[in-house]
Parts: structure tokens; C-alpha cells; sequence
């Protein structure tokens, strides 16, 4: 015997039951329901909370949802015993998020309320929420494309090609995106800070119609 454990993925009503004791404990049982999702796609951040419309504008429960990144908890779960813990942060990073949204009524950030929420719930000793997470080699793994912004420096990592320096630009400071060949340096131990997920807008014409926003996140970034 190795001594090892063997974790396996969470299903869809195992990751309810983890919200909903997040929900009674952190929040009284004030958050309203919402989907929790394995997301195949999202590769630059273990997971993210995404709405279509703001938080005054929203059309109801299926207007927002909690994704969680498939390919980097598998790797993650590879790569060390804690991937259930780290899941259980994550998710309650999210709600965080989600508490902004549905009951603050404010676009989902990482300011002071976050930081006082996150900061409440982490002297539990249950979770150990975080604004960024150090799964570089995890990321870097699965990035095959790069672009860096020609005015900030900002780096933006993608598994695959759906940039457009022509339509997209830098989410922070709008500067122009040059895309970089593929990288053979060694892996950064220093987290890279988050932006917000709308901060690479799409051109007018893509605005329009829109379905839930994919990730526009800066590596290794929670949204």
C-alpha cells in the first residue's frame, strides 16, 4: 500500500451540497440558488462567477452561475492530496462573489467588501479564501497561446486562439494586444492579480445578444 488517497470530481449534487453548507453557515441561508458547473473551458482560473446583465438587470436565477475548471482540479488532483480543499475555497470564494451580486446588488470585485467577507469567513479555520491561486504549472500547462499588452504589460494566457488583438483590447489599461510565441521560460512563482471578467470587451457588434460571458481572465486569476 502507497499510502495515497484517490479523490474523485464532485458531482453536480455534491457540489450543491457543499454550497448549500457554505450558504447556511457564511450567509444565513440568504444566497439564492444557483447552478454550479464542471466547465471543460476554463483553463485560466479554477473557477469563476459569471452573469449575463448586471446585477440590477439581471433576469433571474439562470442569469448567473458558479464554473469550475475541469481540466485544472483533474491536474490539481494529480498533483496533491488537497485538491478538496482547494475546491471548497474556490466555491466559497464564488459565493463571495455571489453575495455581492444577488444580495449587495454590486458588480462581483475583490474591494473592501470582499475583503471583509473573506476575511470573516477564513477565522472559521474551515476555508482559506484567497483573491489569486498558485497553480502556475497547472495553467501554464494547458495555455498554448499568449498575448501581452504593448502599454501595461499585462499578460493574457489562452488554450485556445479567441483573442483578436483587432477587436480585443487590454482590460485594464485598453491598450493594443500583441500576441507572444509560446513559452519555454520556467514557471513564475508569483500570482498574477485579478481583473474583472469584462475587462477585454467584445467589439459593438459582439455585444448584442450576448450569452453567458466566457472567462476573460488574467492567468491564474479567481473571478
Amino acid at each position: 500500500m502507497t499510502g495515497t488517497t484517490t479523490w474523485f470530481l464532485p458531482t453536480p449534487g455534491e457540489l450543491q451540497t457543499h454550497w448549500q453548507h457554505l450558504n447556511q453557515r457564511y450567509f444565513s441561508g440568504s444566497l439564492p440558488p444557483i447552478a454550479i458547473l464542471w466547465s471543460p473551458r476554463l483553463t485560466s482560473s479554477v473557477g469563476m462567477f459569471a452573469s449575463r446583465g448586471g446585477p440590477r438587470t439581471s433576469t433571474g436565477q439562470a442569469s448567473r452561475e458558479i464554473r469550475l475548471s475541469l481540466p485544472l482540479f483533474v491536474k490539481l488532483a494529480d498533483r496533491t492530496p488537497y485538491a478538496e480543499q482547494e475546491l471548497l475555497n474556490t466555491i466559497a470564494h464564488e459565493m463571495i462573489h455571489q453575495w455581492q451580486f444577488d444580495l449587495l446588488k454590486r458588480r462581483p470585485d475583490h474591494g473592501r467588501a470582499f475583503l471583509r467577507k473573506m476575511q470573516e469567513m477564513n477565522r472559521t479555520g474551515e476555508v482559506a479564501i484567497t483573491t489569486y491561486h498558485s497553480l502556475e504549472q497547472e495553467v501554464l500547462a494547458l495555455s498554448r497561446f499568449t498575448w501581452r499588452c504593448t502599454d501595461c504589460g499585462r499578460i493574457y494566457r489562452r488554450q485556445r486562439k479567441t483573442i483578436q488583438p483587432g477587436r480585443h483590447h487590454c482590460g485594464v489599461c485598453r491598450g493594443a494586444l500583441h500576441e507572444l510565441p509560446s513559452p519555454t521560460f520556467p514557471v513564475e512563482s508569483q500570482p498574477v492579480d485579478h481583473i474583472p471578467q469584462h475587462s477585454i470587451p467584445l467589439s459593438p457588434s459582439g455585444r448584442s445578444n450576448r450569452r453567458i460571458a466566457e472567462p476573460h481572465q488574467l492567468t491564474l486569476q479567481l473571478m
